[in-house]
Parts: C-alpha cells; structure tokens; sequence
C-alpha cells in the first residue's frame, strides 16, 4: 500500500462523507440461519477450513529467531510450530512417531531438542527423530524414516502460514491473492509479539467475523465505548481474490478535514483503522498501537460453539513509549477484549439463540455490509455450496 493508494482510500472516504453514501453499489444480500446451525455444515467447514486450506497463524515475531518454538492447538490438530538451526519456518505436527502423544505443551519458548513425556522420545527442531529411550531394550527401527510428520508451511512478507494436514506446498500467491504490496508497506514482520487471548463463544464461528467487518453498528451497540473513537457507517471495501481490505476512518478524520483540506499531510494510521480478512478465518486490525490478529475456530460438536484466539503484535515505534510509561499490554487488550466479550459477542449469542428458535429463515446483509456479502459468498464457495445473489436496489 504505498502512498498514492492511501491518498485514493483517503479521498473515497472523504467522497463519501461529502454525499453522505456507504457504498458506490451493491444490494441486499439473504443468508440462510441454516448456514449457522446445521451441524452436517459445521463438519464440512472444519474438515475443509480447519484441516485442509492453508491457514496465518501470525506474525513472523511469534518465532522471533533461531530455535524458538510455538505449539498450538487451535486448529485442532496439535500443531509444532519453530525456527529450525538455519532460521527457517517449519511446522510439524506436535505427535510422537512412538504413541502418538504430545511431545510438546501448547505455549511458546526456545529449544533445540523436544523429547516425548511419554516414553522420552527426543526430536531436533528440524523434526528429525534423534534419540529412542532405551533402544537396546525397545529394539531396532529405522529412525531416519521416523521424523516428525511435517506440515506444509510459508513464511510470507512477515506472515506465517500452515495447512494442518500433510500434501501440497503452501501456494503462497493464493494466500494473500495480490495483497503482497499491502504486507509489504507494513512489514509486519518488525512488530513484536505480545500477548494472546482466547475467547470462547456461544454462536457460529462466520457470526463472530461478521462482528468485525461492518461499522453500521458502531453508534448503535458500541455508542459509549467504540463509538467514540470510530466513525459508524462508514467504510471503504475492496476484494483481492478471496481476501479484503477495509478501511474505517476514526472520528479524527473529521479533525483533519477541518484542519487541512491537503491529504498529504493527514497520518494515515492515526486517523484510520486498516482491517483484512484473510480466508478462510484470519482477520488483521492494522492502527496506529500496531497489529491484532484474529483466528476464528468452530469448536467440534457444535455448530452454534466458536473460539475466537487474539494476538496483539506492537508497532516497534511505539514500544519504547509503552515500557517507559509502564503502560501494560495486558491493559490494551483488555479494553479490546471487553468490548468484543460484553458487547458483541453478547449480541451475537442471542441472535445465535433466534437461530436455533427458527424465529426468522434468513438475516439480511445490506450494501453497507459488502465485506460480510463477500465473506459468507466465498465460504460458501469454498465448500462447494452455491452462491447466495445480491438483490440490486
């Protein structure tokens, strides 16, 4: 995103606010309340998004250098993740060749070698099997042939990527579908890691990202807390293959626009919030603090159960000011984490609940809704579902 692509966001969103649109086109758009509750869905969706596409599971500062590790099992299938002797991005499935237990506990931290709490099988970080206990009594196997299972897996501009299942390498121009000139302006990959929270919640995983990709609720919902800070109704929304980009201008816009009719001089990240949706259930929020990056699980068993993991990675220019002030991490994402848990997810459980009820078939997304239109299209898409028409008006 260099810096005639800011300027034209900018002035869309200034046109925008001069005639009082949303949106240039589009229409309405009627998704099922089936899509949310039907477990036969939910199954399909996890085997196909959770198992088999190739999923950001962060930053490249979650694995800051050489012989760092991080185990997760978000996806559901335990996942090793580390930076082997050379520095490079590897990913293996967290599972002993021996008895199929967990060699490592989920968390973060740096090793070179990982040994089984089982029967203290020992593993390189490059997955390599190194050491069987007591072989003599155990007997002779083929250790080369008994590495960890690697999973296909891409470091690309500052983003980590993994499918959690065995094939094909990461087709790394199909993550990021031309976004490549964004993540490379923001070189995410200088953002330090700092935190992650998980939040659990009672309705469909595609219900909790709708939470995030629309303002038309801003004033309403969040009028004592967000409402503040972001501008409600007011959006730009561009797609690039299955991804987008959304922009949503802060209430310092208007500050702006009185102070200095020239848009050169307006600071982009402090008077807008950059938000990508990255498929199949990756969202990144880009501001001025830094990068807060969402995944979004269906919980097996259910398709009315989500988790929602949030990671915050800092802008490097700001640390220094954070550590110096004694401002906590853990602060800032709390106000985050409260806004979502006592608002939006509150809201969304009840309309999990109506769901259910069968009260209303269908919710209606409007053209001031684009990024949802798109979202709940190519997820359709991707499980070989037809797409829902967008009624023109």
């Amino acid at each position: 995103m260099d810096k005639s692509e800011r300027l034209r966001i900018l002035d869309v969103i200034s046109e925008h606010i001069a005639n009082d649109t949303t949106a240039d086109a589009g229409g309405i758009l009627r998704v099922p309340m089936s899509d949310f509750t039907c477990p036969q869905l939910a199954e399909q969706e996890r085997d196909v998004y959770f198992r088999n596409t190739a999923l950001c599971m962060g930053i490249s500062s979650a694995l800051p250098k050489s012989k760092t590790y991080w185990s997760d099992n978000g996806t559901g299938t335990p996942i090793l993740m580390v930076r082997d002797g050379k520095g490079r991005f590897r990913a293996f499935a967290n599972v002993c060749r021996h008895r199929g237990s967990p060699i490592v506990p989920e968390g973060r931290g740096s090793k070179v070698r990982f040994t089984c709490p089982y029967h203290a099988w020992t593993y390189g970080n490059d997955g390599s099997l190194l050491a069987i206990n007591k072989q003599n009594h155990f007997g002779d196997v083929p250790r080369e042939e008994l590495s960890l299972f690697e999973l296909p897996s891409a470091e690309i501009h500052g983003t980590l990527w993994v499918r959690p299942s065995q094939g094909e390498p990461v087709d790394e121009a199909e993550c990021l579908g031309g976004l490549e000139g964004d993540l490379e302006h923001w070189q995410f990959a200088d953002f330090p890691y700092t935190l992650t929270r998980v939040i659990d919640v009672r309705a469909n995983w595609k219900m909790a990202i709708d939470s995030f990709f629309e303002n038309y609720h801003v004033d309403v919902l969040h009028a004592k807390s967000l409402g503040n800070e972001m501008k409600a109704n007011l959006q730009t929304c561009e797609v690039f293959n299955k991804n987008l980009r959304a922009v949503f201008p802060s209430q310092k816009l208007d500050l702006m626009r009185f102070l200095s009719v020239n848009m050169d001089r307006w600071p982009y990240p402090q008077i807008v919030t950059t938000m990508y949706y990255l498929y199949p259930n990756t969202i990144m929020i880009v501001d001025s603090f830094g990068v807060g990056l969402l995944q979004f699980f269906s919980i097996e068993g259910s398709p009315s159960k989500s988790r929602t993991i949030y990671s915050w990675y800092i802008n490097p220019k700001l640390q220094p000011l954070f550590e110096e002030a004694g401002y906590s991490y853990e602060e800032s994402a709390s106000r985050f984490e409260d806004v979502v848990v006592n608002e939006d997810y509150k809201m969304i459980e009840n309309v999990q609940l109506n769901a259910e009820r069968g009260t209303s078939p269908e919710i209606l997304l409007g053209r001031n809704e684009a990024a949802l239109q798109h979202i709940h299209n190519i997820l359709r898409s991707g499980v070989g579902r037809d797409l829902l028409p967008v009624e023109k008006n």
